[in-house]
C-alpha cells in the first residue's frame, strides 16, 4: 500500500500522525491517478514503526457556523432548493437546502425534544472526508479501533481524522463513536460538530479508561472536553462538567488545525 510511482514520482496526500503528538500532512508534487480526492492516514509509533490505518475520500463543502434552534422552514420560501421530509439518520428525521449552502435539519434532541436546527454557510469551501465504517487495526503493541453506534454522521474533517486516529492509538482500546458530521458538515443533533471538528465517544465507566480517552484526545489537539455532571464525572480531570447533556458521552471539539505541519515533497 505504498501508493507511490517510484516512475513519475506521483503518490497520495498523506497524514503521517507521531505518537508524541505531532501530526504532519505530506503533499506530493504531483496526485497519483484515482488518489486525487483521498487522503493516507499512518501512525508512527514510539519505536518508529509506520502503521498504514485507512486511505479516507474527500470532497468539499461550504463551512457552517454552529448550529442554532429555529422556528420550522417556511415551505414556500423560495430560497429553499431541497426540503426532504422522511431522513432517517440517526436522530435526523428532515433536512432542508438553502440556495446560499444554509442547512436546517430536524429531528429529536436528546435533553430539548423534537427542535429544527439552523447550521449557515460560510462563503468558503472547505474539505471533508468520509470516515471508514469502523478501523479495526492491531499490529505489535499498536491497537486503532473504533466501530459508530446509531449514526450516520460518519464524516469529519481530514485533520480532526488524523487527531482522532492518534487519540485512538493512544488509547489502544475500542472506541464506540456517535460520530462527527454530515456530508455537507452539518451534525444535527449536535451544535458545534460541524466542520467535522468535534466527535463524541461513549464512556467506557471505567476511571481509569475514560481518563485515559480524555487525556489522549487532549495530546492529539481537541481543546475541548465535556463531560457530564452525575457524581461519576467528578472523578475524572482535564475535561469540564458541562451538562446533564453530556452524561451519555464524552464530547471532544475545538479541534486545533493550526496544529497540522503541512510539508511539500
Amino acid at each position: 500500500m505504498a501508493m507511490v510511482d517510484y516512475f513519475s514520482g506521483a503518490g497520495i496526500a498523506t497524514y503521517h500522525i507521531y505518537h508524541d503528538g505531532k501530526i504532519e500532512k505530506h503533499i506530493p508534487q504531483e496526485i497519483l491517478k484515482g488518489y486525487e480526492q483521498k487522503y493516507k492516514y499512518v501512525y508512527h509509533d514510539k519505536d518508529n514503526n509506520e502503521h498504514e490505518i485507512c486511505i479516507a475520500d474527500w470532497h468539499t463543502t461550504k463551512k457552517k457556523r454552529n448550529g442554532v434552534t429555529v422556528s420550522a422552514p417556511n415551505r414556500s420560501d423560495t430560497n429553499i432548493i431541497e426540503y426532504k421530509e422522511n431522513v432517517n439518520e440517526g436522530d435526523t428525521q428532515k433536512r432542508v437546502k438553502y440556495a446560499n449552502g444554509d442547512i436546517a435539519e430536524y429531528g429529536k434532541h436528546p435533553t430539548r425534544g423534537l427542535i429544527w436546527r439552523l447550521y449557515r454557510a460560510f462563503d468558503e469551501e472547505i474539505e471533508i472526508v468520509r470516515m471508514p465504517d469502523e478501523i479495526n487495526y492491531v499490529k505489535g503493541s499498536v491497537t486503532i479501533k473504533y466501530r459508530f453506534s446509531n449514526t450516520k454522521r460518519r464524516y469529519t474533517g481530514p485533520s480532526p481524522l488524523a487527531g482522532f486516529i492518534g487519540a485512538l492509538a493512544e488509547i489502544g482500546f475500542e472506541l464506540t463513536t456517535t460520530g462527527s458530521c454530515f456530508y455537507e458538515a452539518s451534525c444535527f443533533p449536535s451544535a458545534e460538530h460541524v466542520n467535522g471538528k468535534s466527535v463524541d465517544t461513549s464512556y467506557k465507566l471505567d476511571v481509569n479508561q475514560d481518563q485515559k480517552i480524555i487525556n489522549a484526545m487532549a495530546k492529539f489537539h481537541f481543546n475541548e472536553r465535556f463531560i457530564g455532571i452525575k457524581p461519576y464525572f467528578y472523578k475524572l480531570s482535564n475535561a469540564i462538567n458541562k451538562d446533564a447533556l453530556h452524561n451519555t458521552h464524552l464530547h471532544s471539539g475545538d479541534f486545533d488545525f493550526d496544529c497540522i505541519t503541512e510539508i511539500e515533497n
